[in-house]
């Protein structure tokens, strides 16, 4: 019986000394740091991108690569442990990058959530607004805030403005490769020309005009 006991005792102390490893890394995401450099480790090829781990009877938990911690449980995925706990790891990209001259808002970063980009004042936002978690622990592709210098303001027909004709300019702006000189037309206004117009036909347009400060050196 006592040998019984000692063998209990001495299982519980190395597992103890197991989980004390462990349990100084929970943040752990596959790369590891020496010597000012980053190596990278190998991912394991989990088929989800949720999944818990640690496996009965004794479990060790804790989340590798790309995957992160929600909540632990003794019996997570109905096999319970007789010591230890179960991790259930989720894939988690990490916070998203930014540009100097634009904010990211969304604070939610696990796999399938959504984040929205915007820009400065003076700035143009080019690309998807949105980003996504993905999968593979990666974001989809980030968009950039493009430097627009005013060139002041031009008079443009409405129909070549938007291609449509409603006999108004509100709301009507156009962004793309240079026309009349601007690659940014907006803020339009209609044009008092001083005689009322009876049908609807397309009037002209003053607008403030802009264009990408890179192309303009």
């Amino acid at each position: 019986m006592g040998t019984v006991r000692f063998y209990i005792l001495l299982l519980l102390l190395l597992f103890g000394s197991i989980h004390r490893g462990i349990s100084q890394f929970p943040e752990w995401n596959g790369e590891l740091e020496g010597s000012g450099e980053i190596e990278s480790i190998s991912q394991p090829n989990f088929i989800d991108d949720t999944y818990w781990s640690g496996s009965a009877p004794l479990c060790l938990g804790g989340c590798k690569a790309r995957h992160r911690e929600l909540r632990r449980d003794r019996c997570g995925d109905s096999s319970c442990c007789w010591l230890g706990y179960k991790s259930l790891c989720r894939v988690n990209c990490g916070r998203p990058d930014v540009d100097y001259n634009g904010a990211v808002y969304g604070n939610d970063w696990w796999v399938g959530s959504v984040v929205r980009y915007t820009c400065r004042s003076g700035f143009r936002l080019i690309g998807n607004s949105t980003r996504s978690c993905q999968p593979n622990g990666l974001w989809t592709p980030k968009p950039i805030c493009l430097r627009m210098c005013k060139q002041g303001q031009i008079e443009i027909s409405e129909h070549e403005l938007s291609g449509t004709c409603n006999s108004t300019c509100v709301g009507k702006s156009y962004f793309g490769p240079p026309k009349r000189g601007c690659s940014q037309i907006d803020n339009c206004r209609k044009k008092e020309t001083g005689w009322k117009r009876f049908f609807a036909q397309c009037v002209p347009c003053i607008c403030d005009c802009a264009f990408s400060c890179v192309s303009a050196g």
